[in-house]
């Protein structure tokens, strides 16, 4: 009889499993139903234009390369979210993406989109519309930590909140300012046993990944892809409450 060998994919699905039956008790796990492990981990994409994908609708932005890699990994996902759109070679088009979108009109709205798609992970991304319409650091930072305040109030699901990867008018100081509190913004929660963590994305993008000096292009998103492929997998891997979030 040959040797049994498992793949990285199997891998995943059963630390997921062990991280889900393991969680002590008072720390928020992942959404579960009837206290099982989910076959398959509901993914909220969550934010603004570079949810949606603009810059390269051809792959739904960074939807469709997500979808890829994580399927490599052997992992069982559903995109959850109101909103369906991209092309048909993206398999799974759903997501919770608004153009235009700031921190301050998602608050009053983000517990419903929650709670209704009843997500294990949300990857949010936001802050760049309110800077650009004039949001002071302090003003967007507080914003987020009231859109996190929502969701926390209506999910156990684990947020992974990235910084702003566009790159802003001006020198930077306002990005980077608000990168900083965005990161105390998430440990606080973290520190009151929230499943949330922070990652910088200052640097994740070149002006060869954008499309139009804001968004990115096919490059670009591949490269967002595959920051939220680790941060997933990192998140399925580890107990909430043993890991760090990024940034703190």
């Amino acid at each position: 009889m040959g040797s049994v060998r498992f793949g990285r994919g199997l891998l995943v699905l059963a630390c997921l499993a062990a991280v889900l039956a393991g969680v002590p008790s008072g720390t928020p796990p992942l959404h579960r139903s009837a206290g099982t492990a989910p076959a398959t981990v509901r993914i909220m994409p969550l934010g603004a234009s570079s949810t949606v994908g603009v810059g390269s609708p051809e792959t739904a932005g960074y939807r469709g390369p997500l979808q890829e890699l994580l399927a490599r990994d052997g992992l069982s996902v559903d995109l959850v979210g109101s909103q369906r759109d991209g092309p048909d070679s993206v398999p799974d088009r759903d997501h919770e993406g608004h153009n235009g979108i700031t921190l301050e009109q998602m608050r009053p709205r983000v517990a419903q989109w929650v709670r209704s798609a009843r997500p294990d992970v949300v990857l949010l991304h936001n802050g760049t519309n309110d800077l650009l319409q004039g949001a002071s650091p302090a003003e967007a930072a507080e914003r987020l930590e009231g859109v996190l305040a929502e969701i926390a109030r209506v999910s156990d699901a684990h947020v992974v909140v990235a910084g702003v990867w566009a790159p802003l008018p001006g020198d930077g100081r306002d990005r980077e300012e608000f990168e900083r509190l965005s990161a105390v913004t998430v440990a606080g929660f973290w520190e009151r046993g929230h499943p949330m963590r922070f990652v910088d994305a200052t640097d994740l993008l070149t002006p060869a990944g954008l499309a139009d000096g804001l968004h990115p292009n096919a490059r670009g998103y591949r490269r967002i892809a595959e920051m939220w492929e680790r941060e997933i997998l990192d998140v399925l891997a580890h107990r909430p409450g043993v890991s760090r979030p990024a940034g703190s």
